[in-house]
């Protein structure tokens, strides 16, 4: 017959297993991971390739919803707005979780207080091109060309209040150029602006203009990063050119609700973490022409960080609001 103590020990001792138990016991049915963005676009097709590693690493089905509208609002308060369990999570743009913060000010949640960020996972950079027959070659001479010509030279982006948008228009402030605006619908309606000579200039993520770089429709001026690209190394930094506060790209994260549980969270960490080492994995970045974030959480949380007051600070001086 257990004594009283001999009860209490059990007691205890279950106590002390039930977020183990928890833990292994995740997850034990499909877990749905959130594009808040259209098919096909960077975010999207990010997803794809990240989504067959982390379910390798978690055993369990990992599926894609495309949850577009608003500039990624809609599918963001879908995640925002469903159960804390870990069976809905965002995989979140620059867009959602820096961009519409800074432009949007009837936005109905909080993403810093609503979203608990597992990680960073992946960014193209962004990088300046221009049209093939514009009559520059080098950074320095669109500039010149667009002091000459105040409010004749056109930009692409794809979308009033996007971060294309914010990246062009922190080039502007820097270069102290006055070029117009074209939206369209879209990055892929702006590069075919561009490829038909509608519009003379295009800040885009790299991902998506690389080929028409290499095949020689598109003139590729200036990346918008710290350092040069692998994929197009001839190409210097905006910072080499003399404008060191022209840095942008287009970046991609893993979150969840804010209530998830704490083991759920390290759980999807580490999952990312066998994901992010997997030679396939790898292969599938390569080949889209993204990098992979090396950030621990601390410097991701201060990379977000810095991100947001750049974009507050970008539409603010730019009278960039969206509604």
């Amino acid at each position: 017959m257990p004594t009283a103590l001999t009860r209490r020990h059990a007691l205890a001792l279950m106590g002390s297993l039930v977020p183990a138990v928890a833990f292994a016991a995740y997850p034990d049915r499909p877990i749905k991971l959130v594009v808040a963005l259209a098919a096909g676009g960077p975010a999207d097709t990010a997803a794809r390739v990240f989504a067959p590693p982390l379910q390798e690493a978690l055993g369990q089905s990992v599926f894609i919803e495309n949850r577009t509208g608003a500039s990624s609002v809609i599918g963001t308060e879908a995640v925002v707005r469903s159960a804390p369990d870990g069976y809905t999570l965002l995989f979140g743009s620059s867009s959602s979780f820096a961009v519409n913060p800074a432009v949007m000010k009837n936005l109905r949640f909080d993403i810093k207080k609503e979203l608990k960020l597992v990680g960073l996972v992946s960014y193209t950079p962004h990088v300046l091109v221009v049209r093939a027959s514009l009559p520059v070659n080098a950074l320095g001479d669109l500039i010149a060309l667009a002091k000459q010509q105040p409010g004749k030279l056109t930009y692409a982006s794809s979308g009033a209040g996007g971060a294309i948008h914010l990246a062009s228009e922190l080039f502007k402030r820097e270069a102290g150029v006055d070029l117009v605006h074209v939206p369209y619908r879209g990055g892929g309606p702006a590069a075919l602006g561009l490829l038909s000579n509608d519009v003379d200039v295009f800040i885009s993520d790299l991902s998506t203009t690389v080929e028409n770089i290499r095949g020689g429709r598109l003139k590729a001026l200036a990346m918008a990063w710290p350092t040069r690209s692998p994929f197009l190394p001839e190409t210097p930094t905006f910072a080499e050119l003399g404008l060191p506060a022209v840095v942008s790209s287009s970046w991609f994260g893993l979150a969840a609700p804010v209530n998830t549980p704490g083991d759920i969270i390290d759980r999807l960490a580490q999952a990312m973490r066998q994901a992010n080492a997997s030679p396939a994995y790898q292969a599938g970045l390569k080949k889209l022409g993204n990098e992979q974030f090396t950030l621990d959480p601390a410097q991701s949380v201060a990379f977000i960080k810095g991100e947001v007051d750049k974009w507050f600070a970008v539409a603010r001086s730019a009278n960039i609001q969206v509604d």
